[in-house]
């Protein structure tokens, strides 16, 4: 029998996030979350927090998306030589890739108008998220990744300390999780 899923988070119910998610956040940027169809329903993936703890975040699965929605002040938040590290004038969107690193880069071959989007690059920072091994130094987890931008974007850095709050509890649970042998 299929294990219970959270309609709202789409977790299990016995990992549910809802309870320790804060009202959402307001903020002025929007993010749009663009999300390889391997990683949904990934155990360790933190897209619910931005959607479910920001109240212009957004979340769409696929692997081939519309060059629409790259409209005017629209930049992608991605590495790379296009970005370096700092914020290009006048974002109104920012594009975040969920999924693995290979997953990301597929996404970007996959739809080259992303290529062509001017970059919000991260300065290297330390991880908070210890339940998923990052390859490199500066990988952060897609929650990480979108409040960081949006600090850098808006300052204010913190009125996202409640959802910062809930993202170390999801760390801190699955960490727990693991040490007796649950994960």
């Amino acid at each position: 029998m299929p294990r219970a899923v959270c309609p709202r988070c789409e977790r299990p119910a016995a990992t549910c996030l809802c309870a320790t998610l804060p009202a959402p956040l307001a903020h002025r940027t929007e993010l749009l979350i663009l999300q390889h169809p391997a990683e949904a329903g990934h155990a360790k993936n933190t897209t619910a927090f931005l959607t479910l703890g920001l109240r212009r975040a957004r979340l769409l699965r696929g692997e081939v998306f519309d060059a629409a929605l790259a409209g005017p002040g629209t930049a992608l938040l991605y590495p790379g030589e296009a970005g370096g590290t700092g914020a290009p004038a006048g974002i109104a969107r920012l594009i975040l890739l969920d999924g693995s690193w290979r997953q990301s880069r597929r996404l970007l071959a996959a739809n080259p108008w992303l290529a062509a989007l001017p970059r919000l690059g991260l300065p290297e920072l330390p991880s908070r998220y210890a339940i998923r091994r990052a390859h490199r130094p500066g990988q952060l987890s897609t929650c990480e990744a979108g409040l960081h931008a949006l600090a850098v974007l808006e300052g204010e850095a913190a009125r996202f300390e409640p959802l910062w709050a809930a993202f170390d509890g999801f760390v801190q649970a699955g960490l727990y999780r693991r040490e007796i042998g649950m994960a």
